[in-house]
């Protein structure tokens, strides 16, 4: 088929969310990016929409390739590369994306190309691999948890532990956000409002666990999809545990939330055996892969 290639506009928005989410809809513990999440991040500064590629063909868009180039790593420009994400029937504007990026990436002096993959992602693996990818390194393991399957034990002592509410918490937050995170206090207020009134429904649950008055820990978990949530906790690794979760999952399962994924990086995977015995599965890692160009 003759595709037509054309860099990113913002008319396109609507277009690459439907098209991802149909090219992933296979991949688990993953998802595309919301149009509103989107637009924020395309109108950051420093965006450079030269470095996205759209294939299309009779005004439909049925493909879409992301780079990055990211300057030098370890003496070398680095550049990042999305998984070609193509429709159905449309496989062969998968080679046309990826060579069309490579190209603009040589131009731009990069002299390695990086992505990601996993075996939860269909194909992804064994298409690097055929480019002549190499794996590099762990990126971060996945972790999931059913909440149904989740025992809610009422007997937990749950002093201390509460939904966030930000007519009352706001300020405490940002005070824990200052504490434990080393932000300034006027970071730490952007980050929050926009946890509270830019993004609240991206929030399936945001639960507190005080101690002394103050924050000692916090467990949140964000829109991933309608009915599944990704897991982020905040504070002391001694306040992971039984009813900080129990709050979260009982929240979750009153809003029909069917699952809950964890991705643990180098810097959190001390967690992963407390993740374990809270009911948490391993489902394996996503890899960083790379290639000299």
């Amino acid at each position: 088929m003759k595709y037509e290639i054309k860099t990113y506009q913002e008319s396109f928005l609507e277009d690459q969310y439907e098209v991802g989410k149909e090219a992933i809809k296979d991949w688990l513990f993953e998802a595309q990016t919301p149009v509103k999440s989107l637009r924020e991040t395309y109108s950051q500064p420093g965006f450079d929409p030269t470095t996205r590629f759209y294939a299309f063909i009779d005004d439909k868009m049925i493909g879409y390739v992301l780079t990055r180039v990211l300057g030098e790593i370890d003496g070398v420009i680095k550049a990042d590369l999305s998984y070609p994400r193509v429709l159905p029937g449309y496989e062969d504007a998968f080679d046309l994306l990826y060579e069309k990026a490579i190209e603009e990436l040589k131009k731009r002096d990069a002299k390695v190309v990086r992505s990601i993959a996993s075996k939860q992602w269909p194909n992804t693996i064994e298409a690097f691999e055929k480019l002549g990818f190499a794996y590099t390194s762990e990126v971060y393991r996945i972790f999931n948890l059913e909440t149904g399957k989740f025992n809610i034990d009422d007997k937990l002592d749950m002093k201390g532990i509460s939904e966030f509410n930000k007519e009352t918490d706001f300020d405490d937050v940002v005070e824990f956000f200052v504490r434990t995170r080393g932000m300034k206090e006027e970071r730490a207020m952007q980050v929050m409002d926009i946890i509270a009134n830019v993004y609240p429904e991206e929030f399936f649950a945001h639960i507190l666990l005080r101690s002394n008055n103050k924050i000692a820990a916090r467990a949140v978990c964000t829109r991933m999809s309608d009915d599944t949530g990704n897991f982020y906790y905040f504070g002391d690794e001694d306040n992971f545990d039984n009813p900080i979760i129990t709050k979260m999952i009982a929240v979750l399962k009153e809003k029909g939330i069917e699952n809950v994924n964890a991705f643990l990086t180098k810097d959190t995977l001390s967690q992963e055996e407390k993740h374990l015995k809270l009911g948490f599965i391993n489902y394996g890692e996503v890899s960083r892969y790379e290639k000299e160009i």
